[in-house]
């Protein structure tokens, strides 16, 4: 931050203290260091030219700067020496026009290097304010060399050629800020600020009249036109700075006061040169040119360091408001002050008494312009606060309404959510038990085999039952015959005997084969029953379900081969693999061969890989419909549902691959070649199903 002692020097503060001043304690533009050690801006700028940081400049300003100032102080204390000093007047106005050149050379670069530098920080809005600010110094700049050209013909026209390009700095500056307003106010606020700036130009233009009319001569209008113009324009950037720095609520962004500073500045000092060449006053080296430079340095730093900060307070907020509303009634104050007081200036001629009458009305004038226009604004406001309200009240409305169906709907949702709860509670129990069910009948066909053995076990029995007690009826007969035996009965004693033990090895036979089959039949059952998880050899357990499957069809021609690899143990659910083995073998049957009624299923059991399994069932049947394929696995999709098919078998058999065994099922059936269903199945089965 630039200390306020910069913007309004004190009576005891020096021209170099004025434009070199001391950092704050509490500057966010430097470093800390230098913060911190309160090192004179000067002594910063003498001590290191490669560290432009610790001015806050970008990189290649500080050379500039440093060599400027130096050049442009030592020429201010030079002209300033020779005035007072009585040196001869050439050598006072050689040092003025130097310290002119240089101050307005170094800031118009200073200008150019801000541009650079917001550019390559992609400040786009940057970029444009600095440029136009860049634009107006280097008019300036341009309009010196001009000056010091003609100062060295002796050539002192007026106006001169160097004229429009010293004024053209101020509008330059004008435009620049003036594009930070636009998209950041609406058009009313750039409206009301314009006609704020017109309104401050105009009595500008009456102030200088009133003190140029007096004095001036045989001056031509041209010539009086040209020097109101200086302060006009200059006053009127500055207006444009307030009005930027109101509208924005900038606060701590010290480069836009810097810069307004400098052109109310400019504008005032240009006032007074020209009042002091009206009364033949203005001498080489004095206050008013040193001040010239101190000036436009300033100016071209703060353009250095233009960016605008806005600050969100409430209490900046309301200040800047105020001080906008009031603006105009302090301007119509202040015409109507000028008025009253032109009756009290004796020699004040009628020509400026002219001047300021008018330039009174038309402020006035324009001061109610303004006032309507932000009278319309209240009105468009109020508007819109009307019809907000409105829409506020529309809003409650939707809001109790919307309440009121949510309301409505929640209820309806919970009532229909207890529906869904109870449904799927019995949709559950359905599936459990159309999975009960399908077990069952999967061990229906298992039973329909074990009768069949048990039977013809209990058939073998009951022969040899039948058979015995004759044959033990004859050998008893022939123990009760004569010793005398012959021969002939000799031989049919051990007939009888070689009858009797060969029943009692068919009876022990069929004895064994039916326990062994009512064994195996248990197992299975509790397996199937009931997801028992046990360790077990897949190969063997894969063979004994098969076997059960062969005795429910020894009379149909069909043929089941088993093959695979021994030793395959798996941690795993053996009811639910025999279960799914079982569908597959009675879908082969029933469907693969319902044609010809005859075929032969292949059952292969291999690894695959380390930690799986392989379980392939192949049936040379007419296989699978291409148009079916897609539905096997489907629920209740069958192509026996008049013959009693429920169409669930294949879908519990994949919900039970997938689920229980952990693992995955897959179906082909290339036409002409059958249909092959491949299970892979982890040995070590998930034991969130356990």
């Amino acid at each position: 931050m630039v200390a306020p002692e910069l913007l309004s020097p004190s009576p005891s503060t020096s021209v170099a203290d004025a434009a070199f001043p001391r950092h704050p304690a509490t500057a966010r533009d430097y470093d800390e260091d230098d913060a911190a050690q309160g090192a004179p801006l000067l002594e910063a700028l003498l001590a290191d030219t490669a560290r432009p940081s610790r001015l806050g400049l970008p990189a290649g300003a500080a050379p500039v700067f440093k060599v400027a100032g130096v050049v442009t102080l030592l020429a201010i204390v030079l002209a300033i020496a020779g005035a007072q000093l009585g040196m001869p007047a050439p050598w006072v106005r050689f040092f003025d026009n130097m310290h002119w050149s240089v101050a307005d050379v170094a800031a118009a670069w200073l200008c150019w290097i801000g541009v650079r530098d917001a550019r390559q920080k992609g400040l786009h809005a940057e970029v444009a304010a600095r440029r136009w600010f860049a634009l107006g110094f280097s008019s300036y700049a341009i309009g010196q060399a001009f000056w010091d050209l003609q100062i060295f013909l002796a050539w002192q026209p007026f106006p001169a050629p160097s004229d429009p390009f010293y004024m053209m700095m101020a509008p330059c500056c004008a435009m620049g800020m003036m594009g930070y307003l636009r998209g950041r106010v609406s058009e009313s606020q750039r409206l009301a600020a314009m006609l704020d700036t017109l309104s401050l130009a105009i009595a500008v233009v009456a102030l200088a009249l009133v003190v140029y009319l007096p004095e001036r001569g045989n001056m031509s209008p041209v010539q009086l036109g040209a020097m109101v113009t200086y302060p006009t324009l200059l006053l009127a950037g500055a207006c444009v700075g307030v009005m930027l720095i109101a509208l924005l609520r900038v606060t701590r962004a010290w480069p836009i006061w810097v810069l307004t500073a400098m052109l109310a500045a400019h504008g005032g000092l240009w006032m007074e040169w020209n009042a002091l060449i009206l009364k033949h006053a203005l001498k080489d080296g004095g206050v008013v040119n040193a001040c010239f430079s101190v000036c436009t340095l300033l100016g071209g730093l703060a353009v250095t360091r233009w960016r605008v900060e806005t600050a969100v307070n409430p209490r900046i907020d309301r200040f800047y408001e105020g001080a906008l509303r009031v603006l105009p009634l302090i301007v119509v104050v202040g015409v109507t002050f000028a008025v009253t007081l032109q009756d009290t200036v004796a020699h004040l001629s009628p020509s400026a008494r002219f001047t300021c009458d008018a330039a009174a009305v038309i402020v006035i004038v324009l001061a109610a312009v303004r006032q309507t226009l932000q009278l319309r604004d209240r009105d468009q406001l109020i508007d819109a606060q009307s019809l907000l309200r409105d829409r506020e009240d529309e809003l409650s409305e939707l809001n109790q309404h919307l309440e009121h169906r949510v309301s409505e709907r929640t209820r309806e949702a919970e009532l229909r959510n207890a529906e869904l709860s109870t449904a799927l509670q019995q949709l559950s129990m359905a599936q459990h038990e159309l999975v009960r069910a399908e077990k069952l009948a999967g061990l229906g066909s298992l039973v329909k085999g074990v009768a069949a053995e048990i039977s013809a076990a209990l058939a073998n029995a009951d022969m040899v039952a039948m058979t015995l007690p004759g044959q033990v009826e004859a050998l008893g007969r022939l123990q009760s015959g004569d010793a005398s035996v012959d021969e002939r009965r000799r031989s049919q004693v051990s007939g009888y005997v070689d009858a009797l033990n060969e029943g009692h090895k068919q009876l022990g036979l069929s004895i064994d084969q039916a326990q062994h089959v009512i064994a195996v039949f248990q197992q299975i059952a509790v397996d199937q029953t009931s997801d028992h998880r046990r360790s077990f050899d897949l190969l063997a357990t894969v063979r004994e379900m098969v076997d059960l499957t062969r005795l429910a069809h020894r009379h149909d021609p069909i043929e089941i081969i088993v093959t695979g690899e021994t030793e395959l143990m798996m941690d795993s659910y053996p009811g639910s693999i025999g279960q799914v083995l079982n569908q597959l073998i009675e879908n082969a049957i029933v469907h693969g061969f319902a044609r010809t009624g005859e075929g032969t299923i292949s059952v292969r059991v291999w690894p695959s890989g380390h930690d799986a399994v392989r379980i392939t069932v192949h049936d040379n049947g007419v296989g699978i419909a291409p148009e079916d394929l897609p539905q096997v696995f489907a629920p209740f999709f069958t192509t026996r549902l008049a013959q009693g098919g429920s169409g669930l078998g294949l879908t519990i058999s994949r919900n039970m691959v997938n689920g229980i065994l952990g693992g995955r099922i897959e179906l082909v059936s290339p036409p002409g070649a059958g249909t092959t269903v491949t299970m892979t199945l982890p040995r070590l089965a998930p034991r969130s199903h356990g």
